[in-house]
């Protein structure tokens, strides 16, 4: 997807180039008006002098051209015209007949259609102009006005190649182009990505803010803080979404705990009455239910612990302190179920950890847990410090690499008859995930390796 400066400065070079061709384009029309419009001028100016100097000559009204005499003919003729448009006088090329209907209307014969000049200013009083060819075809300017007497002074000549102009008004507006927009139009394309930049600093902020917001920190909200105008209403409407979610999602795990809590004490107290009343040989057979209740439960409360708990951002703990205490206090269980634990340094030196040391001993633990119950009866289970990465490796059932990326699901299990709930592996990747950590697991050749990796802390 392109990027939002990435758009804006290709719809800026549209605008720019759009405008320099439209402004070429009215520049080269005008060209062609602009050459046409300074020959009649200079032809008006001419005639509207000569008109002055009409004069009588032995009872015959005679032009006198003066010092226009000596270019008569070259470029620029004249003809005197009766009252009826008929040349009675010429002087060059042969002047031109005016129709009396054509000097009636009084109109300009204009070859270029629009222009702004004759848009602001309507033809209206202008000399009787005509394009006309002469007897070589040469399309010539033809402009009469009247003169006393009602007589016509009429001048006329060629019309001008209109393409020099255009070829001197292109060159004259590419060299101006390059510094007059193509330099602005580089420099925008430098500054527009740098403002915009500047302009989403408050989007990259409120991004930065939403991700560090997870399930325990759904209270948090968005600041408004140099927040544009444009965007306030999209905070607010994300800050009253995580208001319901933080409702939502506080209900949901206060239901879990609450219900497991809850529960605990009469089916320890069921369980009392069970183990004073049933026989010894069915007892056995309950017990080992109320077991996996028990378990479900603590595990529930684990699961509620691992998504509530508030982390201590500057939180640091030993990791082979941590396993010390853990392995001791469930050795004597491992140990009663007929399997081996030890407790073992790797060949890196343990160091400091990033993390809370509450949630990291629930996901050891529940790792432990897992290695006694899915391992066989006389086996060993070893527990390994490794500079920031607990490991818990025991010999079982190998685990298929297939089944890897999913056996951290809630209410995962390998074998659905195995007395588990599901919800410890689950319980570890959200904590390790917490934490900021990673949890791994290896198999091959009966023997399964669970790997806690936590952030290292300061000096690590």
């Amino acid at each position: 997807m392109k990027s939002l400066s990435f758009r804006i400065v290709v719809a800026t070079s549209i605008v720019f180039i759009t405008a320099l061709t439209c402004t070429f384009l009215v520049l080269v029309q005008e060209a062609k008006y602009g050459l046409f419009r300074v020959q009649r001028n200079s032809l008006t100016v001419q005639v509207d002098t000569l008109a002055e100097h009409v004069r009588l000559v032995d009872g015959k009204p005679t032009l006198e051209l003066g010092n226009l005499a000596e270019g008569a003919g070259k470029t620029v003729s004249y003809a005197l015209l009766n009252s009826t448009g008929h040349v009675i006088q010429s002087y060059g090329q042969g002047g031109v007949d005016v129709s009396p209907a054509t000097l009636k209307r009084y109109d300009t014969d204009d070859p270029f259609g629009f222009s702004i000049e004759r848009w602001l200013d309507p033809n209206r009083g202008d000399p009787v102009m005509l394009i006309l060819p002469d007897t070589r075809g040469v399309q010539r300017i033809v402009v009469t006005v009247p003169a006393p007497g009602g007589l016509l002074v009429q001048a006329s000549m060629p019309l001008l190649d209109s393409n020099i102009a255009i070829a001197d008004v292109l060159y004259t507006f590419t060299e101006g182009t390059v510094v007059a927009v193509f330099l602005p139009l580089l420099l925008a394309m430098i500054a527009i990505p740098i403002i915009v930049r500047l302009t989403l600093r408050p989007i990259r902020r409120v991004s930065g803010q939403a991700a560090e917001i997870e399930a325990s920190t759904l209270n948090r909200r968005f600041s408004l803080e140099r927040v544009p105008s444009e965007m306030r209403r999209l905070v607010l409407t994300f800050n009253d979404l995580l208001a319901r979610l933080d409702a939502a999602w506080r209900l949901q795990r206060e239901f879990t705990a609450n219900a497991a809590h809850e529960l605990r004490t009469p089916i320890a107290a069921l369980r009392a009455e069970v183990e004073a009343i049933v026989p010894a040989q069915a007892r056995s057979i309950l017990s080992i239910h109320f077991d996996k209740v028990a378990r479900l439960l603590a595990q529930l409360l684990a699961l509620a612990e691992a998504d509530s708990r508030l982390i201590d951002a500057a939180g640091r703990f030993d990791p082979m302190a941590l396993a010390r205490e853990v392995v001791a206090d469930m050795a004597p269980a491992a140990i009663a179920s007929g399997r081996e634990i030890a407790l073992e340094r790797g060949s890196g030196k343990p160091a400091s950890v990033h993390g809370d040391v509450g949630l990291a001993e629930i996901a050891l633990r529940n790792l432990i847990d897992n290695a006694v119950r899915h391992s066989r009866a006389g086996s060993a289970i070893r527990v390994i410090v490794d500079e920031t990465r607990i490991s818990v490796a025991n010999t079982g059932s190998s685990i298929p690499e297939a089944l890897q990326a999913t056996m951290f699901e809630r209410f995962w299990k390998q074998d659905r008859r195995s007395s588990g709930s599901g919800l410890g592996l689950s319980i570890v990747d959200t904590i390790m995930k917490r934490l900021g950590g990673a949890v791994a697991v290896a198999s091959g050749e009966g023997a399964v390796t669970f790997t806690l990796a936590f952030r290292p802390g300061d000096g690590a």
